[in-house]
């Protein structure tokens, strides 16, 4: 048989034979007298085995390795096939992501709606209120819309708090509450801390009992974060005495105390 016909039928070419041979993955078969190799069934098999392996994923270099049956350790072996399937997985699990975001966007593209990284029932939650909110409040929940969307997309906070912020918009009663709060929120921009110092603490205890704000500090980063990393809470809040807010209702719900607003800082 020539390397032609050895090529074909293991569905591979003489270049790739070849190269198995330089290789070592393949063993050089005897030549005729006019120098032509000639290759046997064994050599076939040989060869089907080896593109079998690298079919599965298999790295050249360590199929020598799990076609040698002689070899007396096989601990090499069964890490490189753990690592593979790791990988793959991991893989797997990020297509998965990408799949279901790509099917949400279709859907939003579909019904005209706006494309967002919020999850869709926070979405809508989010456009209701900004569709029929009073001109004063509008420029602050549209911020607070962005702001929640960079969290989505950035991966810092689980899916459990945009499901707190979803809840506490659909009630009537604490919806209001959200509202006066945001106000007072978006007033303390520009202002020094210690000057708020008052504010903070008073916005901080009434922030912390109606938002699940504590997944801001639990929060693990997500295996499907943005690619720039998950941002800190510097970040997300720049300014310093809406962030000491923040800081200062993650400590209330962490300590079950109040805790003073320098300490924020």
């Amino acid at each position: 048989m020539r390397i032609g016909s050895l090529a074909d039928a293991a569905g591979t070419t003489p270049r790739t034979v070849r190269h198995y041979h330089r290789l070592g993955l393949l063993g050089e078969p005897r030549r005729l007298s006019n120098g032509y190799r000639e290759y046997t069934i064994d050599d076939v098999v040989r060869l089907m085995r080896i593109r079998w392996l690298a079919d599965a994923g298999m790295p050249l270099g360590a199929i020598a390795a799990a076609l040698d049956r002689s070899a007396p350790d096989e601990s090499d072996v069964v890490a490189d096939l753990r690592a593979l399937l790791a990988g793959i997985e991991t893989e797997q699990k990020a297509l998965a992501h990408k799949h279901a975001r790509l099917s949400a966007l279709l859907d939003d593209a579909v019904e005209h709606r706006r494309m967002t990284a919020l999850p869709r029932d926070a979405a809508d939650t989010l456009a209701a209120l900004i569709d029929a909110a009073a001109e004063t409040d509008r420029e602050a929940l549209l911020r607070e819309r962005d702001l929640l969307e960079v969290m989505a997309i950035s991966g810092t906070v689980p899916a459990s708090f945009f499901e707190s912020i979803t809840a506490t918009l659909a009630d009537p009663g604490t919806r209001l509450k959200y509202l006066s709060l945001l106000r007072r929120f978006s007033a303390l921009e520009g202002r020094g801390v210690d000057d708020a110092a008052g504010d903070i603490d008073s916005l901080a205890a009434e922030l912390a009992s109606v938002l699940d704000i504590q997944a801001l500090a639990s929060a693990e980063p997500e295996v499907t974060a943005h690619e720039s990393g998950p941002l800190s809470i510097d970040d997300i809040v720049p300014d310093p005495a809406q962030r000491a807010v923040i800081i200062e209702a993650i400590a209330r719900l962490q300590t079950s105390e109040p805790s003073r607003a320098g300490a924020a800082r």
